[in-house]
């Protein structure tokens, strides 16, 4: 299959609508520096012609990157987190607007730094030329078909990160899907104006501690999230929640979720959203 490609995607508001989201097999989603969060979007069985605004690179990004067996896609990063990812290279192969120019264009409905571009097929043909491996072999999660209920157990779920960056979705009966809205506003592929509507919706409960790195002008530190051991996960699927837990012994390894009872949860094909968020972390849902 080809080869994941994980890309950091700005979340700022002047960043807002993103494109390529829609796309994506997998987004991650979690807390950065300035009360903001960044999206990781893992892209392997769908293409997107359009992708961004990408944005520089984070620490999540060595947790994220060889789980899948990925590439990283950024566009630079601070002093402490390059020196970490040049540390990772061997595992974590990254492709920056610098390295690989060819597979990025600014736009000009957007101000800089949040109007860089890129589509997987220039990523991929960037990839090739510069000698990177685009095919890979990767163990996904157990799936299973769509099994909506009678009645949903759950309509609403409720992600505030903070005021600049609080995440909803409201269960859609018909799609058998969860309708994601950002802010109170309904969030859309700035590429193709779909919904953001995924499948299965994860909140993965880890570790967060602020690192020493410094990542931005006003010197804000860089966060550190553990994404290898296990913790709490909220599965929510076709209407219902499913408590359990997420399991990822080491680096190389993807994770999986398992309910109370030890057995895998199977999610439903389609896209999957992960809230990553700290331990403590107050979600809600009715």
């Amino acid at each position: 299959m080809n080869r994941p490609l994980v890309v950091q995607i700005d979340n700022a508001p002047a960043a807002r609508p993103q494109a390529g989201l829609s796309q994506a097999d997998i987004v991650y989603e979690e807390m950065a520096e300035g009360q903001i969060t960044r999206y990781n979007a893992v892209f392997a069985c769908h293409d997107a012609a359009s992708v961004g605004p990408v944005r520089s690179a984070r620490l999540i990004d060595l947790e994220l990157t060889p789980e899948y067996g990925a590439l990283l896609v950024n566009s630079g990063s601070s002093q402490g987190t390059a020196a970490r990812l040049r540390a990772a290279a061997a595992y974590v192969p990254n492709m920056t607007d610098s390295s690989f120019p060819a597979a990025f264009h600014r736009v000009n409905d957007r101000f800089a730094p949040h109007n860089l571009m890129t589509s997987t097929a220039a990523l991929r043909k960037a990839a090739a030329n510069g000698g990177l491996s685009v095919q890979a072999n990767i163990v996904g999660p157990t799936f299973k078909a769509d099994s909506p209920p009678a009645q949903a157990q759950v309509t609403k779920i409720s992600v505030p990160y903070s005021p600049w960056a609080s995440v909803s979705y409201t269960y859609d009966a018909g799609s058998n899907s969860w309708l994601r809205s950002v802010d109170g506003q309904q969030q859309k592929d700035a590429a193709n104006d779909q919904r953001i509507a995924p499948k299965n919706v994860i909140i993965q409960y880890v570790r967060v501690t602020t690192s020493n790195i410094v990542e931005d002008a006003s010197g804000e530190r860089g966060l550190d999230f553990t994404l290898t051991g296990s913790g709490k996960v909220l599965v929510f699927r076709d209407g219902q929640v499913i408590s359990g837990q997420w399991q990822r012994p080491g680096r190389d390894d993807v994770t999986t979720y398992v309910d109370a009872s030890g057995q895998p949860i199977p999610l439903d094909v389609g896209q999957t959203w992960v809230q990553v968020v700290p331990t403590d972390f107050k979600a809600s849902w009715s």
